[in-house]
């Protein structure tokens, strides 16, 4: 394999990583929730919904920062050991790991809304489970259908290329779930309450 096919290897466990923050913003919330950390900011004029906004917009930024900046470090390696890769190509690459990302956040999201104490084991199985297929789907002789029902198979055409608009497809469906999960979310109580 050669350097830059390392590279982009090394870039599906990036992904991981990044989804794996993401649940782990909403695991948070939920945390706050069930400790009953919100009694103070939600006597104050702030809607619920408008805290979980704010956390999943406060996630968001944080996921395409990390993706980001895991582009910016692994061309800072490259470039130390030699290997001739541009800047521009490895903060695309960085970014590549953001709609999967945002897709794991509106899928623990819409979870959190609507079954607010499995909704950090749901999303952590969710990528772990998502992730394996991707390692091991194609060694199993799986077809490729299949295969790519993973959105960690589709990292590579993010941004959207020729082939397909998966990462529209992913945005749409992240804002379908966060839209069902804000509605489902005002509907239920507050733990604790």
């Amino acid at each position: 394999m050669t350097p830059t096919g390392y590279l982009g290897f090394t870039f599906i466990f990036f992904v991981l990583a990044v989804s794996l923050f993401a649940c782990a913003q909403v695991g948070a919330a939920r945390h706050e929730e069930a400790d009953q950390q919100l009694e103070t900011l939600l006597a104050l004029p702030v809607s619920r919904v408008r805290w979980l906004g704010g956390r999943l917009l406060l996630a968001t930024c944080a996921a395409a920062a990390i993706s980001l900046v895991a582009g910016l470090l692994t061309w800072m390696g490259a470039e130390s050991g030699g290997v001739g890769v541009s800047l521009p190509k490895l903060i695309e690459a960085g970014a590549n790991c953001l709609p999967v990302a945002l897709l794991f956040l509106g899928i623990a999201a819409l979870a959190y809304a609507i079954v607010p104490r499995a909704s950090a084991g749901l999303a952590y199985a969710l990528v772990t489970v998502a992730f394996l297929w991707d390692l091991v789907g194609s060694l199993l002789g799986a077809p490729r259908w299949l295969v790519e029902l993973t959105p960690f198979a589709h990292v590579g055409s993010c941004p959207p290329s020729r082939s397909g608009d998966r990462c529209g497809r992913y945005a749409r469906s992240r804002c379908a779930r966060l839209a069902v999960g804000a509605v489902a979310f005002r509907r239920r109580d507050l733990a604790g309450v």
